[in-house]
């Protein structure tokens, strides 16, 4: 974890746990730049999408005490709504309704700091068009859990917010966790920030929670979230029948607000959560008892939290694992740089330009800004604000025509155009 924040900036906090035994619980970067105020195992990170994880186990209790059912028709709860006839309780829960989802629009972050109320929450997507024959397909859908949090109050009678701190925060002892993240006066409250480079950052829009919701409201600590994990992995909050509904998978490894799929020959279950200013990942393994948290107030992170979980997860199972190691930074000269000039096309709509100016390589991406990178050796190059590594292949006529850009825990081979 120090290698990832010292090479790539990891700002925010993690948590790794194993047989009830803390691995790490440590900070990294800084909860505000403007105060120099750096991240702590306190630190408060808005949750974003791991909230449905939430969301669902109130729907599940529900359905377990016979309040509402899975198969239940959504213009049970809201008349007339357009193809209710056809979705289900469930198909929200899966994200196979095929309700448009509201956040593909743009129109909705222009108001993202304002409060909204349900009619007009709910107008920012009732009228479009099923993206899909309900049912045949999933495709993430953050309007699904709207509706799921309005069709909690319904049932309910009480807000969203007040059901799942009566029914989750308060059992499970989760004291530092909430949903009004705008009016939060912590000092323990981070500031998220769209980007966070050397010597510049960009701070995010404090999106209203009402706006938010049911699909990604929440903001906790990893000391909270692990709670949650405790809550989940012991049956605390539902029967063993009703708990393990939720990792069901129905398509594309989603089950009930959970995200499920292997690793190492194990079951894995948790959420990733984005939004203005915050990055989230959970990961948990039940069978090895591990719980793997990694919270970043950024939302665009040089070192992605999935690929930064694949190398711990290799480490802790001792599989083709090494311990990274220090990228120094060497000088090329400009004769040396200029034989990778040129454009390398990587599909028909993106390209990467390669450029030098005073004995410095740039790579620009296609509608992008024209990044510096570092020379690691006479072929590969890296960048600590885009969390990149390049390196250049020289192919039969001896020339530099190919490329292998590495991020994000991808390899991207691009050709330069002749």
């Amino acid at each position: 974890m120090e290698y990832y924040n010292n090479e790539y900036g990891f700002n925010g906090t993690a948590l790794i746990a194993m047989k009830g035994n803390t691995l790490i619980s440590k900070g990294y970067g800084y909860r505000d730049i403007a105060s120099k105020t750096r991240n702590n195992e306190s630190s408060i990170y808005r949750m974003a999408s791991i909230t449905k994880e939430f969301t669902s186990e109130v729907i599940l209790q529900l359905a377990m005490n016979n309040k509402l059912g899975l198969h239940d028709k959504l213009t049970q709860y809201f008349p007339g709504y357009p193809n209710g006839d056809k979705i289900t309780i469930e198909n929200l829960l899966t994200h196979t309704s095929g309700i448009h989802d509201f956040t593909g629009d743009t129109t909705w972050l222009l108001h993202i700091t304002e409060p909204i109320s349900k009619d007009a929450f709910i107008s920012l997507f009732k009228n479009n068009p099923l993206e899909f024959e309900t049912g045949s397909k999933f495709e993430y859908s953050n309007s699904n859990y709207v509706l799921l949090g309005y069709i909690i109050e319904k049932v309910t009678g009480k807000k969203y917010e007040q059901v799942v701190r009566e029914n989750i925060l308060i059992p499970c002892h989760m004291t530092r966790s909430g949903f009004d993240y705008t009016h939060l006066d912590n000092k323990n409250k981070t500031t998220g920030y769209e980007l966070i480079q050397a010597n510049y950052n960009d701070p995010a829009p404090v999106a209203d929670s009402t706006l938010l919701f049911a699909a990604g409201g929440l903001y906790s600590t990893t000391g909270d979230m692990y709670k949650w994990y405790e809550a989940v992995k012991n049956y605390k909050l539902l029967s063993k029948e009703w708990q393990d509904k939720a990792f069901q998978v129905f398509k594309s490894g989603y089950g009930y607000g959970w995200m499920v799929g292997k690793t190492h020959n194990r079951v894995r279950t948790g959420h990733t959560g984005g939004i203005p200013g915050y990055y989230t990942y959970q990961m948990h393994i039940n069978e090895d008892d591990l719980c793997i948290l990694l919270f970043q107030n950024c939302k665009a992170p040089a070192m992605d939290n999935n690929s930064i979980c694949i190398k711990i997860l290799s480490c802790i199972y001792d599989t083709n694992y090494h311990l990274p190691t220090h990228r120094v930074a060497i000088n090329l000269q400009e004769d040396k740089l200029n034989q990778f000039l040129g454009e390398y096309t990587v599909t028909d709509d993106f390209s990467l330009i390669i450029s030098v100016k005073k004995d410095v390589l740039y790579i620009q991406g296609t509608g992008q800004e024209a990044i510096p990178v570092n020379a690691m050796s006479e072929t590969k190059f890296f960048s600590k604000e885009i969390g990149a590594e390049v390196e250049f292949i020289k192919d039969t006529t001896g020339n530099y025509n190919k490329l292998i850009l590495f991020q994000g825990g991808q390899k991207v081979p691009a050709t330069r155009k002749k």
